[in-house]
């Protein structure tokens, strides 16, 4: 009997270990659906107060939909042309600084740590560089395609979304149906206000850096603003990897000046305190998510979404906790889950 207990359990957990492999490989093979299929939803919870707001006063469903679309895609493009300019004047910027890059980071190397770096150094040689940015450009108008596809899935999100209700009292009991309801409250609740704050906090932190770079005279600063933006949303690591460029655009363009030392402290306590600290600590508390858990989730679905992956981690995490929390047998693995029991 023992014999069969412990064979039983071998089997279990060979066949969720097969069956987890299997999801992480079907997520990132599909990743061209999945990927617009969740920014869309991401979008969705965003722009919801909006879309409530506008139902208030008996606006019509579809004259909504128009006003929403046309907002989100009059700003992305807005948002697209400022950025492509932006990196258009940075490929031609960096030849100039190239030399000065490579001749300041050879002499610091080699006068205090007696260490030659010229063959390291050759991949900062401005046609590599330049190539990388060439590429992000492609890739970017690559993602237009994808943009438009979140766009249509979110615009049928909107149009059917009345009717999942009723679908779901048609499909089970009422007792159930209920239960069905308060774990979709629950859920979307928890999410509207992490995208809220984070949209939030994260546009706080863009527009303060791009705010703190023109202060200073640093170049590209509205580039600088976005990335601050973007990265954002990459819990811990995103925020101070979105400073670094700028930082040593300021030592090249005031070489031998105390100001890339203001800037950068300036930049650095910006990111410190809202990115690496405040942030992670509100949501942290709001999910009740464990840090180690969100640094994990964060590389995990960065591996299988990438970029997207890691703004969606903690979001797509505290779902999987609501859900555990709200299902007996799972009420263990949402309490070790918990930043706090």
């Amino acid at each position: 009997m023992k014999n069969e207990d412990s064979l039983y359990k071998l089997l279990t957990f060979t066949a969720v270990v097969i069956s987890l492999i299997a999801v992480v490989f079907v997520l990132r093979t599909l990743s061209n659906i999945f990927v617009p299929l969740i920014l869309a939803i991401f979008f969705a919870y965003l722009s919801a107060p909006a879309v409530e707001f506008l139902a208030r006063y008996r606006v019509p469903r579809i004259a909504t939909l128009i006003i929403l679309l046309g907002a989100i895609s009059v700003i992305g493009i807005f948002i697209a042309q400022m950025l492509a300019n932006n990196i258009r004047e940075f490929i031609v910027f960096w030849p100039t600084m190239e030399s000065k890059l490579i001749s300041g980071i050879e002499a610091f190397f080699k006068n205090y740590f007696r260490i030659e770096t010229k063959n390291i150094l050759e991949i900062l040689q401005s046609t590599r560089v330049t190539e990388v940015l060439s590429n992000f450009l492609n890739v970017s108008i690559n993602a237009v395609g994808q943009l438009l596809l979140t766009l249509l899935i979110l615009f049928f999100i909107y149009l059917t979304y009345k009717n999942y209700p009723r679908l779901i009292i048609k499909a089970f009991s009422a007792q159930r149906a209920q239960y069905i309801f308060e774990i979709v409250k629950n859920i979307n609740v928890q999410i509207m206000k992490y995208t809220m704050i984070k949209t939030l906090m994260s546009a706080g932190t863009g527009i303060l850096t791009g705010v703190a770079c023109a202060l200073f005279g640093i170049k590209f600063a509205v580039l600088w603003g976005f990335l601050a933006f973007l990265f954002n949303f990459i819990p811990y690591i995103g925020s101070l990897a979105a400073i670094i460029l700028p930082i040593i655009l300021s030592v090249l363009q005031f070489p031998g000046s105390y100001l890339p030392v203001f800037n950068a402290f300036s930049l650095i306590v910006i990111q410190i305190t809202i990115g690496s600290y405040l942030d992670p600590e509100m949501m942290g508390n709001r999910f009740n998510l464990s840090p180690i858990l969100i640094l994990l989730s964060l590389f995990f679905w960065g591996y299988v979404w990438g970029l997207v992956g890691a703004f969606l981690a903690v979001p797509i995490t505290a779902v999987i906790k609501i859900i555990a929390q709200n299902i007996e047998p799972l009420k263990p693995v949402a309490v070790l889950m918990s930043k706090k029991a």
